[in-house]
């Protein structure tokens, strides 16, 4: 699958390797939740799972975020939310 037109590394606001939380037993679903609400008009938030985070991405969709997933060599899960530019 092709990255979005959207897709500008360089609007990256906000990473989070999630292999930690999710190693310790945590979620990070509201975390991300809430970090996602911080950024401005069409910055991105990127997080790196070792899966890709289906119920994170529903809820962000849901709330009008852009998103895309790429897996890399390694097998981990790279996922971008961009924040909307109408709401």
């Amino acid at each position: 699958m092709e990255a979005p037109d959207w897709l500008d590394k360089t609007k990256i606001k906000i990473t989070l390797d999630a292999l930690p939380i999710l190693a310790s037993g945590e979620h990070p679903l509201q975390r991300v939740v809430e970090e996602c609400a911080t950024l401005q008009t069409g910055e991105i938030y990127e997080i790196i799972t070792p899966f890709a985070p289906m119920p994170m991405i529903e809820k962000l969709s849901a709330q009008g975020f852009g998103n895309f997933t790429e897996t890399t060599d390694d097998g981990l899960y790279h996922t971008y939310f961009m924040k909307p530019l109408f709401r």
